[in-house]
């Protein structure tokens, strides 16, 4: 695990574009055991995309409907989850796939860094599933592996990047 922040912080380097967090291979059960978790754990607001309003639970009834929903005519619904001064949201998007994103410039020091592996860490136990962070809509190409079962951690190095972008 590279946990040297001067090796890392190139992965939070501010562009213009946001930081995601993918889990593949989910199915709806697994969205249970996400929204349970976090409503246990975490602060999160919880509301339309729009108009986020603080509170505390996630109605896990109406995201599973969401999810499940072939009419396209529920209204979305964003989740945020506050850890301190780094806001994760996720919104619902895909049954299959639970997508996580985080704003780099929240990520400031190594602290905040283990603040983000924590997360991944804990949802990648709860769900025993591995979690990547990449760059927006980059999947195939993960900037930090998380799986638990395995006790993976690893980020890339900007060098080991670019060696891979070769």
């Amino acid at each position: 695990m590279a946990n040297n922040w001067e090796e890392i912080k190139w992965i939070f380097e501010s562009d213009g574009t946001l930081r995601d967090i993918y889990v593949e291979n989910v199915d709806i059960e697994d969205w249970k055991i996400l929204i349970d978790y976090l409503n246990a754990n975490h602060i999160v607001k919880y509301g339309p995309s729009h108009d986020n309003k603080i509170v505390n639970r996630i109605d896990k009834d109406y995201l599973i409907q969401l999810l499940t929903d072939d009419t396209g005519k529920m209204e979305l619904k964003t989740v945020s989850i506050v850890i301190d001064c780094i806001i994760i949201n996720t919104h619902f998007f895909n049954v299959n796939e639970i997508e996580f994103d985080i704003e780099p410039k929240e990520i400031n020091s190594i602290e905040d860094y283990e603040k983000v592996l924590s997360f991944m860490n804990e949802i990648s136990r709860i769900l025993n599933k591995q979690l990547i962070l990449t760059g927006e809509n980059q999947i195939k190409f993960p900037l930090v592996r998380v799986e638990f079962s395995k006790n993976i951690i690893k980020a890339l190095t900007k060098k080991e990047a670019e060696k891979l972008w070769k």
